[in-house]
């Protein structure tokens, strides 16, 4: 806060903080951008604060927002200031309130121009007592009668210039109490307004009153009024509130492109930690990267390798989803994923899909290879998988202002030696992971290899391919046949109907015996 700016009261801010809390955190926010985590009531504030608040408020929620506020703005004034008396505006419109409706014109222009007097000393008056300027006598309020039906009113406070509306506001509140005698134009004079680079702005506008003909209830009408500004208000926050639904719905999706599809879904319904947590669960870990990349990236134009990549990585990522996989991440050629969190079918079945999923893309890659090979790809991309099962640290890792969520461990690193040790087109596995899916593929078992920082022998299987089982038949007759419902409808009805029948012919065979015996 400089030396020679506008200040306000604690109270005052407080007051602007109180108005805007309807329409969430702005004031809040701002606050935190000044440094300050709570007012106190008997300190200064610089007129910037104020100033942010308001602005953001209209850049958000349109003029309509502090039109609205403006017109509510005394509001928070009048039971402190009921508790020293009331307003002396409102004495005196209740005391003089006849001859606001007199039929002498003139009775009637004194009481308007009284009123008017009344109203700028006392606005002026609370102005002084809530804003501070680094030279006396700035801030207040004056009017001035330019003809007989046409008044100038000045201001002067902690408003910005380009927030004036809010002022405006707060000016036609008062001045609606007028409206069951004279009708009202307020227009502000820009030429004779003018901001001060310390804080304080001055508002001139110049007020028309004709007489109304109509009879109307001024206090209904400052209620219509506020209602008009107020639904005004709302629709603006609900204009809003579907944008910010659209940006938010725009960053959830390319958000999802980012981290896996289940951490996501977790995050978007607010049950996803960012603290720095771990903890030891087993998993299954795949790891697969192209075979020869290096040399076969060399030999291609880096717009026919950026192609291929994509593509290979599109279908691959395709089949991982599919399967339930999380994505943990993409190194160079290489793909690292892993199932068992953040949710998980069990150690076996989490084991059999991330199987299931490697001859899947194994079989994907074939089709591909095809493709390429038709698009003059000479040497198409071949991948290799490692899969092992067994306990990690899962979580967060990472910093307060950044993390990762992935995998550590020596399961890890078996996985992905696994896979470098495979030839183009295998999976190899380890003992763990087999001993949960030898009911579903043949396997080949190779030499054990040994690890450095593994005390054991990690046994390899490579996997031949699906088992020819019953199970599979089953499956493949499933995914074949095609009954529809009125085929099941059908059948379950020829089985009504065998019933009916056997019930009837066990009737007759039960009276026959009786007969026979009687």
């Amino acid at each position: 806060m400089g030396k020679y700016e506008t200040t306000l009261s604690g109270a005052a801010i407080t007051s602007t903080l109180n108005q805007m809390s309807m329409i969430g955190d702005i004031g809040k926010d701002i606050l935190k951008k000044f440094g300050i985590k709570k007012i106190n009531l008997s300190k200064e504030y610089s007129f910037k604060i104020r100033g942010a608040i308001h602005s953001e408020t209209r850049k958000r929620f349109g003029k309509d927002a502090l039109y609205f506020y403006g017109l509510t703005m005394m509001d928070g004034y009048e039971k402190i200031v009921q508790a020293q008396g009331g307003f002396e505006i409102d004495k005196f419109y209740n005391k003089n309130y006849k001859d606001m409706n007199h039929k002498k014109i003139q009775i009637a222009r004194k009481f308007r121009n009284k009123f008017l007097e009344i109203y700028s000393k006392e606005l002026g008056d609370m102005t002084k007592k809530t804003i501070f300027t680094p030279i006396e006598n700035i801030v207040g309020s004056s009017m001035k009668i330019l003809d007989k039906d046409k008044i100038e009113l000045t201001l002067t406070n902690a408003v910005l210039l380009e927030n004036e509306i809010f002022n405006r506001g707060m000016v036609t509140a008062a001045l609606t109490l007028l409206n069951s005698k004279w009708n009202f134009k307020l227009k502000f004079i820009k030429s004779k307004s003018k901001q001060d680079s310390r804080g304080w702005c001055k508002f001139n506008w110049e007020i028309e009153f004709k007489l109304n003909k109509d009879k109307v209830n001024p206090f209904d009408k400052k209620k219509e009024l506020r209602d008009v500004a107020k639904q005004r208000f709302i629709d603006n926050v609900l204009v809003d509130s579907n944008r910010l639904r659209k940006q938010s719905d725009l960053l959830a999706i390319q958000l999802g492109k980012f981290i896996p599809p289940q951490m996501h879904k977790e995050m978007m319904n607010g049950n996803f930690s960012t603290d720095i947590t771990t903890r030891r669960k087993k998993l299954t870990i795949f790891f697969s990267d192209i075979k020869n990349f290096t040399d076969t990236s060399e030999k291609l134009q880096p717009e026919d390798l950026t192609k291929y990549l994509n593509e290979y990585f599109s279908e691959m990522t395709k089949i991982a989803l599919e399967y339930g996989a999380t994505i943990d991440k993409y190194i160079g050629d290489a793909v690292m994923l892993f199932f068992g969190d953040p949710t998980s079918k069990g150690e076996k079945e989490d084991a059999i899909a991330c199987v299931e999923m490697s001859l899947k893309m194994q079989e994907k890659m074939s089709e591909l290879k095809k493709k390429w090979l038709n698009e003059g790809f000479q040497k198409p991309f071949e991948i290799r998988v490692g899969i092992n099962t067994g306990f990690c640290n899962v979580g967060n890792f990472g910093s307060e202002q950044r993390l990762t969520y992935t995998i550590i461990g020596g399961e890890v690193n078996i996985a992905a030696r696994l896979e470098t040790a495979g030839d183009a087109g295998k999976i190899l596995m380890s003992n763990e992971t087999y001993a949960h899916v030898k009911e579903i593929v043949d396997v080949k078992e190779l030499n054990s290899i040994k690890m450095k920082g593994v005390s054991r022998d990690v046994k390899v299987f490579e996997v031949i391919g699906r088992k020819n089982t019953n199970i599979n038949k089953i499956k493949n007759f499933d995914k074949n046949t095609k009954l529809t419902n009125k085929k099941i409808e059908d059948l379950n009805k020829k089985i009504e109907k065998i019933d009916k029948q056997f019930n009837v012919l066990k009737t007759l065979i039960n009276d026959l015996n009786r007969q026979k015996f009687d």
